[in-house]
């Protein structure tokens, strides 16, 4: 019988865990920002100009492995005409939400 990928996981050393969620963890917020674009129509270039920068800017930004500030971040949200709001949750469980 297969085992599943949580039994897999259960069976990794704790650190090969969290390199690879943290892994993870960059490369869907690569996957994010440029579906983020696609959602709203718009290509690079349209981006880039209402962002006031260069294609190869935005390209970048959705380039793998690019580590983006949250200000970077807000501000190509806000040149596709949305709104960031950070999401935290905490060790007990408990979310806590704020816009930025």
């Amino acid at each position: 019988m297969a085992r599943t990928l949580e039994q897999l996981l259960d069976s990794e050393k704790p650190e090969v865990v969290a390199a690879a969620r943290a892994k993870a963890d960059e490369i869907l917020l690569d996957l994010r920002l440029s579906e983020v674009r696609r959602l709203v129509e718009m290509t690079q270039a349209q981006m880039a100009d209402a962002m006031g920068v260069r294609q190869p800017t935005v390209a970048g930004m959705e380039k793998d492995g690019h580590n983006l500030r949250l200000s970077s971040i807000k501000r190509y949200v806000e040149a596709a005409g949305g709104r960031v709001h950070i999401d935290v949750e905490l060790p007990d469980g408990s979310h806590h939400g704020f816009p930025i």
